[in-house]
């Protein structure tokens, strides 16, 4: 196994900071170092409990920078990587450009690889696949759904956008004209304290969501008779760029500051008329909206799926103990790694 040694070195352009042998800022890797299927958990001390379900001496790779920790090898014969975030979505940002980078830039021609269907390929160079880069955001959250089970796994299907990182992104056309994306930004504006927020919508790729579907289905399907069955539910994601205000938390003296004190009430009363039916919103976290918009932008395939850790409307405020989430964790882990390596 290899451990990332690398050092920054000289990096000639502000703007794409790699060196010129193709480590990238600030995953601190190069291209053969990351695998295209990729676990995305926000903890840093996370990626050694998904490592320790690789098979047995695969990882290949290790690096440690900042709060980014890759760990590469394989599960169940395929090639694998965990990757640490860090919290929030602007850290979210930093990692999808530069696995853009490391998946899509050709550091020995200097040049963006072309892609299948592009046309004037150069001979001899290599096309490139954007739906071979998948993802699945692995992390906890807490729920604003009323009857929604602590330990239960939050599934993503669509997301609300309550932070400002991808508005700095144009949205392609074929989100702009989804009705269901429509829906979801409507609902949201007209019935959440939200509509004084620039709030947007974004969709996880249906294969990941359905992967991670099957995943439990065939999980809870695989335990001997008698054991408790993973829980899940599949769901819109609130997505906000902070823990307290931007998730209606009013801490002390901030109280009567907040712009939407009532967030998580709200929420809860939402529903969606989608293409899939009426849909909730089932979880509020702080990395999805992202890992998902700007995954679509570039035709990666990305999903998510939290274990609910805190439940916070109801009659009951209630948050798991270390030994629920523990074991939800783990079962999370190994349903995601299921779905990532089944995904066509």
């Amino acid at each position: 196994m290899s451990k990332a040694t690398h050092t920054h070195g000289l990096m000639k352009d502000p703007d794409l900071p790699v060196t010129a042998d193709g480590v990238t800022y600030h995953l601190n890797c190069k291209s053969d170092q990351l695998a295209d299927r990729i676990l995305l958990v926000g903890d840093p001390g996370r990626v050694d409990t998904v490592a320790a379900f690789f098979d047995a001496g695969s990882v290949r790779f290790r690096s440690e920078n900042r709060e980014i920790f890759i760990a590469t090898g394989t599960y169940k014969g395929t090639p694998v990587s965990v990757l640490s975030t860090g919290m929030g979505t602007d850290n979210v940002e930093i990692v999808i450009n530069e696995i853009h980078l490391l998946k899509e830039y050709d550091f020995e021609r200097c040049a963006w690889r072309p892609r299948v269907g592009d046309a004037d390929v150069p001979p001899g160079v290599k096309v490139f696949d954007p739906s071979s880069v998948k993802m699945i955001r692995v992390g906890t959250c807490g729920s604003p759904f009323p009857d929604m089970p602590l330990a239960a796994l939050a599934i993503t299907r669509h997301v609300i956008g309550m932070d400002n990182t991808c508005l700095y992104y144009k949205v392609k056309e074929q989100m702009q004209k989804s009705k269901d994306l429509q829906e979801v930004q409507r609902v949201v504006k007209e019935q959440t304290s939200l509509g004084a927020i620039d709030v947007y919508a974004t969709k996880a790729h249906p294969a990941i969501t359905n992967g991670i579907v099957a995943a439990c289905k065939a999980f809870n399907g695989n335990l001997p008779a008698g054991s408790t069955e993973q829980l899940y539910v599949v769901g819109a994601t609130a997505t906000a760029s902070g823990f307290y205000a931007c998730q209606g938390r009013a801490v002390g003296r901030f109280r009567e500051h907040l712009l939407a004190p009532k967030l998580v009430e709200e929420l809860s009363k939402v529903q969606f008329d989608v293409s899939e039916g009426k849909e909730i919103v089932a979880n509020i976290e702080m990395e999805t909206s992202a890992v998902c918009f700007l995954s679509h932008l570039l035709g990666y395939q990305a999903g998510s799926m939290c274990v609910v850790v805190a439940k916070r409307a109801g009659a009951e405020h209630l948050f798991t103990t270390s030994e629920q989430s523990g074991q939800a964790l783990k079962n999370a882990i190994q349903i995601a790694l299921e779905a990532i390596v089944a995904v066509g």
